[in-house]
This record gives C-alpha cells, structure tokens and sequence, in this order.
C-alpha cells in the first residue's frame, strides 16, 4: 500500500506504547487524537476504518503515521510554527496603549517616535513581558488597532505643546500580596492600576504625578458577579460593562443597573473596574451614590489582611477614602433585596457621558401593608463627598409612599444636598433638581417594588 511504508505503523516498544496511551488518554487534543491513530494502527486497523472512527481525513492519517515512522513520539508533538506570533494579552495591549501616548525619551528609551525596536525594548525593560519577538509586536497591534502614527506623542510641531504623563516605573505583580507590599514600600509615590478612566487623564493632565503605577490587572480571581453569603459579591476588578451585561443584576438589582448604563460611555465601561471607581472617591462618580442608597459593604486588604469597610464609612473627603496607603479594594458587597425592594437611579447631565449635574439613587423595601420597610438615598455630585439623605429617608421609612411622602422626602434630600454653583448651575438650581430627580427616583423604585422588582 502507498499510504506508508507498510500497510500498518511498526509496533511501538512498551515504551512508546505507554506514552502513547498517556497522550491518548489524558494529553492534548491535537497530539491526544495523533496517539490514537497510531495505536489502531498499530492493532492492525487499516488507513480506511481509522479515518472512519476518528472522522478525519486520509491525507491527515496517512500524514502522521508517517511522522510517526519517520520520528516517533516526538514527531506527534505540537511544535511552535514560524509565522504565527503567540497572542499579547489584553493587559499587556492596555499597557501598549498608554506608553505609545508618551514620547519614547519621556520613558528612559533614546528617541521623539516610536518604532516596533523601540518599543519591545521599552516593554522588555520595562518587564511588562519576558521576551517579544518583533512580529508578534507587530500582529498584536495590528489586531488591536493600535499604531503609531495617530499618537500625539509623535506629532511633536513647533509651537504645539503636548500634554502627557510625567515619567513613571511600572509595576506588574502577579499576586495580591505582592501589590499590596509594593504599596507600603512605595507610599504615596505609588498609584493602583486598574482600568485608569480615572487616574490616567489626571497623570495626562499633570494634576498626578506618581513616580510607580502599580497595575492589578493580572491579578487572579478579582473580576466576578455573584450572590454568596446573604449579598451580591463584586470582585474590585470587575469592568463595568459586566456589571451592565449580567443577567443577575438586571433581574434582581434595577438600581445597579441603572447605574452602570449612564456611567460615561460605552469605551470607558469596557475599562473601567468598579473598585477602582469607589476607590477614587470622587463624589462626581456615580457608583457612590447607588452604594450609600444599597447599604453596601467595601472588603479592602492591606498588610493588616482582610477589613470590611461600611460604605456610609468609607468616603472621608474629595478624592479621599477610608482605605489605609496599603490597601486595595478587592470586593463589594451588596445586601441581596427582600421581597418587595425596588430601586433607582435617576441622572441629570449636560450630555450623554458627562459627570452628573446632580443624580440620585434609591433603594427601597415595600412591607405587607405597603408601608416602607427600609429606604435609601444616595446624592451624587451635589456635595464635597457622596450624601446619603438621612432625615429623607427617616420621613419614609415606616410610612405609605404616597404622593405627599414623596414630596417631602424629595424636599429633604434638596435640603441635604450641598452644591456649589459653576458651569452647570447655581446652587438654587441643583438644589431643585435634587428635589425633581429625588421624587422621580422614589415613584420609579415604588413602582418596581410593586411589581416585585
């Protein structure tokens, strides 16, 4: 026959054999399903019922008992092939993303442009990868729609001053403990890195400055979604956009999900981590809000290990936070709702993706009799730190929500809020929108508790 050499494969020694079983069993596919032809074919199993059993073709078959004769076990083995540059993973392209904004001297590499040399010399030193061939560079940006000619950092003119990140040493650990040890060795010269939709437009606009950008991205097991333990548990590395995807928190949590539509836009949702909003405590930032109105609880882990954080504890000033210079936020959790909750996030802004003039959330507990069991109300961007409107939510709770109760928490919350006047609107203005959108947010959250959600 002109398959092989032989109508059959040689008998494999009690050596190959036993390999041969082991790939067939328990390796990988492609060499798992290799070892299997060899073995029927060395059972005297003819080319025919081998493609039959299998479902391959002839010319496969035919192919690897030749390898097989020619070389062995080893020439059943994957082996890497020329040509096809592994896959950069998608940390490594965020990375790739931020460092091509900056000029290549700005980073310690000679040069005003970036070039692919340049670049993976930059990575290498940088230790963001062990080793990178130019052409795996090369496809990884290609698939990933990154270049260099559209970076501003390389279109440097006469008379055109270009804003970018001061220089910084990028960190990359691979464990939890060893983040949380840099940060204490480091201080206040150390960042986190997370999505950075917050920190890296301040670093670009140079009102931060860290000399260390700690980036987590890598660390396992920090991005998840899940009902355990009488809570809604969110990993600190969620993005939001898997919040705004999950069917758990669509079905059961209305006031997460309102949240996470109006949160900036569709680009920044796909980056940005829900820990690393709470974490930045910017009172402008939605999430806030929605967690004062949810009574969450913030999980934090420093060198003292793990500290559960109540979120009416945890925002202590402007962009300031509970969190101790070591610590980092590893998990959210949410109260799961009683029967009869509903919630609701209601947003004013100039236009789609921008900051709240003001917003409120609430999340609330109708009772048997229809009264409200629990009620709370969360203010964004109407004060120095994120508000929880207390003596609102004392007028409702253990009352009907009808028409007048509303009005009067909706006045109280108005009362709570503490705005300043800019480019969005006086005081007296945001003041009344607290009142409209607080009102709006209680019918809606009414109406869904109602109607079970």
């Amino acid at each position: 026959m002109a398959d092989v050499p032989r109508r059959f494969v040689r008998q494999p020694t009690p050596a190959e054999y036993s390999e041969l079983v082991r790939l067939r069993d328990a390796g990988p596919a492609g060499s798992g399903a290799r070892a299997h032809m060899i073995l029927l074919s060395a059972a005297r199993v003819a080319i025919p019922e081998i493609v039959r059993r299998l479902g391959l073709s002839r010319p496969t078959v035919t192919h690897w008992l030749r390898r097989f004769e020619r070389s062995g076990i080893g020439g059943l083995l994957d082996r890497p092939r020329s040509g096809r540059p592994a896959r950069i993973s998608s940390a490594v392209l965020r990375h790739i993303s931020m460092v091509v904004s900056a000029r290549p001297r700005d980073l310690g590499i000679p040069g005003t442009r970036w070039s692919l040399a340049r670049l993976r010399q930059y990575l290498v030193r940088a230790g963001v990868v062990p080793t990178l061939s130019l052409e795996s560079l090369r496809v990884a940006m290609k698939r990933a729609g990154l270049g260099f000619t559209s970076s501003r950092a390389g279109q440097i003119q006469k008379g055109v001053t270009t804003m970018i990140p001061g220089a910084f040493e990028y960190h990359a650990p691979s464990s939890l403990g060893e983040a949380t040890a840099l940060l204490a060795k480091l201080g206040d010269d150390a960042k986190i890195l997370s999505g950075g939709q917050s920190l890296i437009p301040l670093m670009k606009l140079r009102l931060a400055a860290p000399r260390h950008l700690i980036d987590i991205n890598g660390l396992p097991g920090l991005a998840y979604v899940r009902e355990e333990g009488g809570a809604l548990r969110i990993g600190g590395l969620t993005r939001e956009v898997d919040l705004e995807e999950s069917d758990l928190v669509r079905s059961r949590y209305p006031l997460l999900a309102d949240t996470c539509k109006v949160i900036a836009d569709p680009i920044v949702r796909n980056l940005a981590t829900i820990g690393g909003n709470l974490a930045h405590g910017d009172p402008a930032n939605d999430h806030p809000a929605t967690m004062l109105a949810f009574g969450a609880e913030i999980v934090a882990v420093g060198g003292g290990g793990e500290r559960k954080i109540p979120i009416t504890s945890f925002f202590t000033g402007p962009l300031s936070t509970a969190l101790k210079p070591d610590e980092i936020v590893v998990e959210i959790r949410v109260p799961i709702p009683k029967p009869g909750s509903g919630g609701a996030y209601v947003k004013m802004e100039r236009k789609v993706g921008d900051f709240a003039t003001a917003a409120v959330a609430v999340q609330l507990t109708l009772g048997a009799n229809g009264t409200c069991e629990q009620v709370g109300i969360g203010l964004t961007n109407v004060g120095a730190v994120p508000i929880k409107a207390e003596r609102a939510e004392a007028a409702l709770k253990g009352k009907r929500p009808d028409e007048a109760a509303i009005k009067q928490a909706a006045q109280l919350a108005a009362d709570a809020a503490q705005p300043e006047a800019d480019l969005r609107g006086s005081v007296e203005y945001k003041k009344d929108l607290v009142r409209v959108l607080t009102g709006r947010a209680l019918r809606k959250a009414i109406e869904r508790a109602q109607r079970g959600g």
